[in-house]
């Protein structure tokens, strides 16, 4: 084929290929052009449909707040002044007063909303009768967002129908905001839903219990935290992931060896110099309180200290290592100085503890006993049901998930039954596996690592370690997390 003929072939191919290339690319445009054309109509489309939601859930409250001026009865001037008064500052969660009921609820917006609050019951208000108790019908208090922008009057009324009690709840906040919802009672709480008068809508819950409502702030606020999470990419999850506390570590380590009416033991003294030692080398704790031979006064004592210096933000850990016993249904811990026989006087009530413990205002409390007949008198079950090696494969996102959640709990070494002083050497077997946890970590351990290690370290013992989470405590689903020095 001659050099001419060759060239006007090779022409002619590439001609057609740009003429395809070209074909394509204006194919692949019109596609694009569809496709960002239909985005742009889903958009549009979404858009009306949340302008729809916001329009008739602004309908929804202006026809409650119209219904409840019908049960919401005029205040006195006194209750007026007195409702004015509490609107004037901000409260924290913890600083709540003492109420009947306490809630917590969010407003779900691109930027979620967390609010609390309070109410009791209007004296004044007609009875009514529901599972052979007496009920007034109606409650009102004080509502708090918690970014401090808002602070908001609570009124709510409440009644049964055939075996539920249900109710409704009006806030009317100020800058004009103002909520309304209804709530249905699920075993001990009262569950609900509504609306705001900018048409976003709310979720909520009652309480008897105010560390019930402060865990389920944190609940609410770490759902919103996992969701943004799982919605972003594998790389940018992990880089942000980062085990830092936000508040400081306390703990208090009480060891009863000297006993005057009973046998002295062994090990609680050394298990606790020893763990004393090792938090303060290395870990990073702001202050350990050691109450050595602790008489019932002394031990109250150093609960009322640790109170005083924890905040909401804090770490608290308490060890206790001594004798232990049972009365009736009741467990006690036992003083060094008290008596061989039930006394009420100077043994130390586990009930009594457990009221003492709710209110401490830390963002995760640990307790740790290491004494008989006390296993699950703090009220819960056991939870032991991780592998450390589970937890070490997932380790940064666990950890940063459960050190942001607020944590209750409690490791002891027996159920209802006597434990062994002194298992090896000077420590005993319980003490010893937290000791040697806490001298191996590296990096971060959390609770449930240790009690399952405590658990195999008991498995040929007739005890039978336990670790759960007290319900009436307020856990959030976190863990009490060690955090080695750097």
């Amino acid at each position: 084929m001659s050099f001419l003929k060759q060239l006007a072939v090779i022409l002619t191919i590439t001609l057609g290929l740009i003429t395809f290339a070209q074909s394509e690319t204006s194919w692949i445009k019109k596609k694009d052009k569809t496709e960002t054309v239909k985005k742009v109509e889903k958009e549009k489309t979404s858009s009306w449909i949340k302008k729809k939601e916001v329009k008739e859930n602004k309908k929804k409250l202006k026809e409650k707040i119209k219904e409840s001026k019908s049960w919401i009865t005029k205040k006195s001037k006194e209750k007026v002044k007195d409702i004015k008064d509490k609107l004037k500052k901000h409260k924290k969660i913890n600083d709540l007063p003492k109420a009947e009921f306490y809630f917590a609820a969010v407003v779900l917006k691109e930027e979620p909303e967390y609010i609390y609050g309070y109410v009791n019951s209007d004296k004044k208000s007609k009875l009514f009768a529901f599972d052979d108790k007496s009920y007034h019908s109606k409650s009102d208090g004080i509502a708090y967002f918690e970014n401090k922008k808002n602070r908001c009057e609570v009124d709510s009324q409440i009644g049964s129908i055939g075996s539920q009690l249900m109710g409704e709840v009006i806030l009317q906040c100020k800058n004009g905001i103002k909520m309304s919802g209804g709530f249905r009672q699920i075993g001990s709480v009262g569950k609900g839903d509504g609306v705001t008068s900018e048409g976003n809508e709310v979720t909520f819950e009652f309480f008897t219990n105010k560390n019930a409502a402060v865990a389920k702030i944190d609940l609410y606020k770490n759902s919103n935290r996992n969701t943004t999470l799982a919605n972003a990419s594998p790389d940018i999850a992990d880089e942000n992931i980062t085990i830092e506390p936000n508040g400081k570590y306390y703990a208090l380590l009480i060891g009863n060896s000297n006993y005057v009416n009973w046998a002295s033991l062994t090990s609680p003294k050394n298990d606790v110099n020893e763990i004393k030692k090792i938090l303060q080398k290395n870990y990073e704790f702001e202050k350990i309180i050691t109450v050595l031979d602790a008489t019932r006064d002394k031990l109250f004592e150093a609960f009322i200290e640790l109170s005083k210096i924890t905040t909401d933000k804090d770490y608290v850990l308490i060890y206790y290592s001594g004798h232990g016993d049972i009365k009736g249904n009741q467990s006690y811990w036992i003083p060094v100085d008290g008596n061989k026989n039930w006394d009420p006087r100077d043994w130390i009530n586990i009930k009594d503890l457990n009221i003492f413990l709710e209110e401490i205002p830390a963002h995760h409390l640990a307790v740790m006993v290491d004494s008989c007949y006390v296993g699950s008198k703090f009220k819960g079950i056991n939870m032991i049901e991780d592998t450390p090696e589970n937890l070490e494969r997932r380790k940064n996102k666990a950890f940063k998930k459960l050190l942001d959640r607020r944590a209750r709990v409690v490791l002891t070494s027996g159920s209802n039954e006597p434990v062994e002083d002194s298992g090896k050497g000077k420590h005993s077997i319980f003490a010893l596996t937290f000791i040697e946890s806490l001298k191996n970590n590296e990096t971060a351990i959390n609770l449930t690592t240790i009690g399952y290690r405590i658990h195999i370290a008991h498995a040929g013992m007739d005890q039978q370690p336990f670790l759960y989470n007290p319900p009436t405590w307020g856990h959030g689903g976190g863990d009490f997390i060690f955090i080695a020095k750097k």
